[in-house]
C-alpha cells in the first residue's frame, strides 16, 4: 500500500512538472500569437538618413515601440523609441540622423524591434543586418572572401589594379608580418576629390584624401582614374592599418608609433622602400640626426621635412627587424601587442632586446655610433603626453586606442594637423598621410599625426 501511494504521488509530480513545463512553452506562443509583425523595412539616403519602419497588429493595444540596434561586431547597442500611435494596429518609424550621426560607407548595422502591449505581452523580432551604402553612385564591386572593393569611374581596368594591388598588400602582410584579415574589409574607391569629401563626415580637412575606419572594416579613398599610381600606394597604406588594428586591437593600448606607421610604409612597396624619403634620410644619417624610437613612438612632427623623415625612418626600422629576426619574431611582437604590453616588455619578448638596445642595433646597420645612455627609454606605461617634433628628446611614449585615417591628398604642400573626425563608431583612427613633389625625386611621404578618438553612441544596454 505504502508503494502504491509512492508511485501515485510521483505519478502525480511528474503530471504537475510536464504541465509546468508545456505552460512555459506556451507563453512564446501566446505572446507571438499577441503580437503580429505584418511588416518591416530599412531603407537610406546617404550622409541624410536611415529610416526603419515597422507594421504590426495586437490583440491588446500595443502600447510601447523600441528599435534597437548596434553596428556589426560590436557590443554597444542603442535602445530607441519608435515614433507611433498606440494602438491594436501600429505603424511604426525610427530614423538614424545621418547630418548628426556619421557612418561611413559600408557599415552594416545590426538591428531588431521590441513591442509591448497593454497586457504585458512583448515580441522581439529576429535580428537582421543592413549594409549602408553610398546610394548616391552606381558603384561596381569586385570582391573575395577578404576584401571588396567599390569604385565608380575609371572602368574595370582601374578597379582591377586597385583590387590586385591590395589582395597583394594582404598576402605580404600575412607572408611578411604574420598577419591575416580577421573580418573582411571594404574600400570605396571615389573618383574626385569633390565627391570624397561630399561622402566623409562633416567637417573634414580640405586635405584628407581618404580615412580608414578600424570598428567599421572600412577603407574611404579618393582617387582620380589619371591618380591611379598615388591611389595605388596610399590604399594598401589605409588598409594595412586597418588589418594590424584588427590584429592587435585591445583595451590597454597600442603600437608604438613608428611600428603602426612603419609596417604600413613597409607594406606599400618593400622593393623601393627608399625611393619616398632617401634624400632626407640620407641627409639625417650623414649628419647624424635620425630620430630615436622614443621619440617616433609618439606623435610624429608637424613640419614636413620632419615627418618625411618620420615616416622614412619608420619603414627601415620595420624592414630592419624583418630582415634582422624574421617573420616569425615580428608575428610574435604583434601577438605579445594584441594582449596589451608595455613597448619594451613586448620588444624583449619578442626579439631580446629593448627599444634602446633595437635602436642601437639599427643604428650599427647604417654605420652611426650608438645612441648616449641617458636616451635610453624607459619601460613604463604610455601615457599621453603633449608632442614635441625636437627628435633629439621626444615625448614619452603615447598610445592610441584606435585608428581611422584622413590622408592628405597628392596636391598637399606639407602634412597638416590631424583633427578628430565626426564618427559613431566606438574607436576611429586617424593617420595623417601627404605626398608631395620634393625637386626631381616625384611623391614623397609626408605624414601627420595618430589621435585617439574614443566617441560613444548611449550607455550599453541589455536588450
Amino acid at each position: 500500500m505504502g508503494r502504491m501511494a509512492e508511485r501515485t504521488m510521483r505519478k502525480g509530480l511528474a503530471l504537475a512538472l510536464l504541465a509546468m513545463l508545456l505552460a512555459l512553452l506556451a507563453m512564446p506562443a501566446r505572446a507571438q500569437e499577441a503580437i503580429q509583425v505584418l511588416q518591416q523595412s530599412i531603407e537610406s539616403e546617404f550622409r541624410d538618413n536611415i529610416t526603419a519602419s515597422l507594421s504590426a497588429r495586437g490583440t491588446a493595444e500595443i502600447t510601447d515601440v523600441e528599435f534597437f540596434y548596434r553596428l556589426a561586431g560590436q557590443k554597444a547597442t542603442t535602445r530607441n523609441d519608435a515614433d507611433f500611435e498606440p494602438g491594436t494596429e501600429v505603424e511604426a518609424q525610427f530614423v538614424i540622423d545621418q547630418t548628426a550621426i556619421y557612418f561611413p560607407p559600408g557599415t552594416e548595422l545590426e538591428y531588431w524591434w521590441k513591442l509591448t502591449d497593454a497586457d504585458g505581452n512583448t515580441l522581439k523580432t529576429d535580428r537582421q543586418t543592413y549594409l549602408y551604402l553610398d546610394n548616391r553612385y552606381d558603384f561596381q564591386m569586385l570582391q573575395n572572401e577578404r576584401l571588396s572593393l567599390y569604385w565608380y569611374r575609371g572602368g574595370d581596368d582601374f578597379g582591377q589594379a586597385l583590387f590586385d594591388r591590395a589582395n597583394e598588400a594582404l598576402d605580404r602582410l600575412e607572408q611578411d608580418v604574420g598577419v591575416t584579415v580577421e573580418d573582411p574589409i571594404k574600400i570605396f574607391i571615389y573618383g574626385s576629390h569633390s565627391d570624397l569629401l561630399n561622402a566623409i563626415a562633416v567637417g573634414a580637412q580640405e586635405w584628407t584624401g581618404g580615412q580608414a575606419f578600424a570598428d567599421n572594416g572600412v577603407v574611404v579613398m579618393g582617387v582620380s582614374p589619371d591618380n591611379l599610381d598615388w591611389g595605388l600606394k596610399a590604399t594598401v597604406h589605409e588598409l594595412t592599418h586597418l588589418v594590424i588594428h584588427q590584429a592587435t586591437d585591445n583595451p590597454y593600448g597600442d603600437l608604438p608609433r613608428w611600428l603602426d606607421e612603419g609596417l604600413a610604409v613597409y607594406n606599400e612597396d618593400p622593393d623601393r622602400l627608399d625611393f619616398q624619403f632617401r634624400s632626407s634620410f640620407d641627409r639625417a644619417v650623414s649628419a647624424n640626426e635620425l630620430m630615436t624610437l622614443q621619440t617616433l613612438s609618439s606623435t610624429f612632427p608637424a613640419d614636413s621635412e620632419a615627418a618625411n623623415l618620420a615616416y622614412g625612418e619608420s619603414g627601415v626600422v620595420v624592414k630592419f627587424i624583418l630582415d634582422t629576426y624574421g617573420p616569425e619574431a615580428m608575428a610574435k611582437l604583434l601577438d605579445i601587442f594584441a594582449e596589451g604590453a608595455l613597448y619594451d616588455d613586448a620588444l624583449e619578448e619578442a626579439l631580446g632586446v629593448d627599444m634602446h638596445t633595437l635602436d642601437n642595433q639599427w643604428r650599427a646597420s647604417l654605420g652611426l655610433p650608438p645612441l648616449p645612455d641617458f636616451q635610453t627609454t624607459e619601460n613604463v606605461a604610455p601615457s599621453p603626453v603633449p608632442p614635441t617634433a625636437a627628435p633629439e628628446t621626444g615625448p614619452a611614449p603615447s598610445q592610441p586606442e584606435a585608428a581611422a585615417n584622413p590622408t592628405a591628398t597628392p596636391e598637399a604642400a606639407s602634412p597638416p594637423s590631424a583633427e578628430p573626425a565626426t564618427s559613431q563608431s566606438n574607436g576611429v583612427l586617424f593617420c595623417v598621410v601627404g605626398l608631395f613633389c620634393l625637386g626631381g625625386l616625384g611623391a614623397l611621404l609626408v605624414g601627420g599625426v595618430l589621435l585617439v578618438l574614443r566617441r560613444r553612441q548611449k550607455p550599453v544596454i541589455g536588450n
